[in-house]
């Protein structure tokens, strides 16, 4: 069976993410694909524990704690997902840690570096929202994570990462099925023809 396709969804809190993720997965399966959502932090081990309300640590180990989670996460889904053909999509991944904890530590390389295990993903999109309507958007109690000068400092690393290719940048301030479809206008050329698998 062909190797799989790993495809990484960014953005600050209240971009989209988690619709648009599940929005691409329910139409590749419609349309002849094995495909999986997935997501980060994960709700296991380190993931568990970085998730819990209240939950605190240095910034240096909760950075490492998120590369901790993705190990798992790594071994325990992607990895063997891909391995049997099938098209992950991950809402959040190694962008994450490197826009919010290189925020944070003020290191991104130091971040980059204690992610490196992690296999690259095949595209990865960023979902460009400006910091103050993603907050508007959040009808829960806000993380610790969401904070307007935090999330203005973090869309500058993703765009910085757009800038160096790293990212593809999509509109997320348009409704939600038009960047349902300008996802997929972009992601089609990295698909194989399902029908080849």
């Amino acid at each position: 069976m062909n190797k799989g396709l790993l495809v990484a969804l960014e953005g600050v809190d209240g971009a989209g993410k988690t619709t648009q993720s599940k929005a691409i997965v329910r139409w590749l399966k419609k349309n002849g694909y094995a495909a999986k959502y997935t997501s980060e932090p994960t709700s296991v081990g380190a993931g568990k524990l970085l998730s819990k309300p209240g939950f605190t640590a240095s910034p240096a180990l909760e950075a490492l704690l998120f590369a901790a989670d993705r190990i798992g996460h790594v071994k325990r889904v992607i990895e063997p997902g891909l391995r049997k053909g099938y098209v992950i999509v991950s809402d959040r991944y190694t962008y994450s840690s490197i826009a919010y904890q290189g925020v944070i530590l003020g290191d991104v390389e130091w971040v980059r570096t204690i992610n490196k295990f992690a296999p690259k993903p095949d595209v990865a999109f960023l979902l460009d929202v400006e910091p103050r309507l993603a907050l508007s958007r959040i009808k829960r109690p806000r993380s610790r994570f969401e904070k307007l000068g935090l999330l203005e400092a973090v869309r500058k690393i993703y765009l910085d990462m757009v800038a160096a290719g790293e990212l593809i940048v999509v509109d997320g301030t348009k409704p939600p099925k038009q960047v349902t479809e300008e996802l997929l206008a972009k992601l089609r050329p990295f698909l194989p023809n399902p029908r080849c698998r």
